[in-house]
């Protein structure tokens, strides 16, 4: 876990809110021309309002920026990350946003199967708890015995060719070590601490939607924090399911709740599955959930009908300390290399007219 308090060069004080862009699912492959994509993205956020469609975003309005995962298709492939940083350092240019105030998580694409795969051996015996059996020949027991050494090691292309040329540190191996801590001003005085989680540290070809929930670490991290009243937010690649009764998202999604985060901000869901977790009007009154859907995938990676999807998200202060005035305001396009557009998903008036944007106090 790492802080990060290097906010020199940039005066909060007279801010009376913050903007937070929220992407997610890149899906970057070499042939994606990224250079366009930030062109597409930057013209279009300088379209976004949240009150008065005259007072529209300028690019310094943007204080930090969130992308929750799965920056490439393939997570072996270097020069797919190559693309993903040039994007996240072309669109930090345009922004004026540095990479101290760049939020990324790791997705279920962005580990290495080869890595995975090679650290299986076949073998025969009684085989532990992460052995994969094969099948048995009489009292034999043939199955493939995990080096966890060596299948630890499959977000290392992710370290070297994103991570450490974010952060200067490598990305640790350990998933009980991956859980990092973005924390400084936001505004009006106010701090904020994005807490960084790896919801696909247990993922491999075996275990393809085994979601990983570091409760213990999340709680341990938020005590850790200086001082009180700092506005806190998980991100992460997964949507949280407190009503999954398998996994560890209901311990997780409860140390949430009781630690006072505001905000799980994730990604992952592209398709035609779960797509009410990306909709902050089921709103829960102590925390809400904000989905991004994916940014560049192309439409193999895409079900008919659900589009491609991000968000803007305003956050201020309000008459009551704990209590903040949250907007959303969603963009998305039907295909990628085109142009952005309103995403009307919300209503107002009790369901007579449909918006992209919504707002709430939590």
């Amino acid at each position: 876990m790492a802080y990060n308090q290097d906010q020199s060069n940039f005066n909060y004080t007279k801010k009376t809110q913050g903007i937070i862009l929220h992407l997610s699912d890149l899906h970057f492959t070499p042939e994606i021309n990224e250079e366009n994509e930030v062109y597409l993205l930057v013209s279009d956020l300088k379209k976004v309002y949240f009150d008065n469609p005259k007072d529209t975003l300028k690019p310094d309005d943007i204080d930090y920026i969130v992308i929750s995962g799965d920056f490439i298709r393939r997570g072996g492939s270097k020069s797919s990350f190559d693309k993903a940083y040039n994007f996240i350092r072309l669109l930090s240019d345009r922004l004026g946003i540095p990479f101290q105030r760049i939020v990324i998580v790791p997705g279920n694409h962005d580990l290495s199967w080869d890595i995975t795969m090679a650290s299986y051996h076949l073998t025969q015996g009684n085989p532990g708890p992460n052995d994969q059996v094969v099948t048995n020949v009489r009292s034999d027991i043939f199955y493939l015995k995990r080096n966890d050494e060596e299948w630890y090691k499959k977000f290392m292309y992710y370290s070297q060719y994103l991570f450490e040329r974010l952060y200067g540190i490598p990305y640790p191996t350990d998933p009980k070590k991956q859980l990092k801590v973005i924390f400084g001003d936001f505004f009006d005085n106010r701090k904020i601490a994005f807490f960084m989680i790896n919801t696909s540290a247990e993922i491999d070809q075996f275990h393809r939607d085994t979601t990983y929930f570091d409760t213990e670490g999340l709680i341990s991290a938020s005590k850790e924090l200086p001082g009180k009243n700092i506005i806190k937010i998980v991100v992460g690649h997964h949507p949280v399911c407190p009503t999954n009764g398998y996994g560890t998202d209901i311990q997780f999604s409860n140390a949430m709740q009781n630690e006072d985060f505001k905000f799980y901000l994730h990604g992952h869901v592209h398709r035609t599955i779960s797509l009410d977790y990306m909709n902050p009007q089921n709103i829960n009154p102590n925390m809400l959930m904000i989905g991004a859907g994916a940014l560049s995938a192309r439409s193999d990676a895409l079900w008919p009908g659900v589009p491609e999807r991000y968000n803007v998200i305003r956050v201020a202060n309000t008459d009551k300390h704990d209590k903040l005035l949250v907007s959303v305001n969603t963009r998305q396009r039907e295909y990628i290399d085109t142009f952005w557009q309103p995403a009307y998903i919300y209503y107002e008036t009790f369901g007579k007219k449909l918006t992209n944007i919504w707002s709430n106090i939590i």
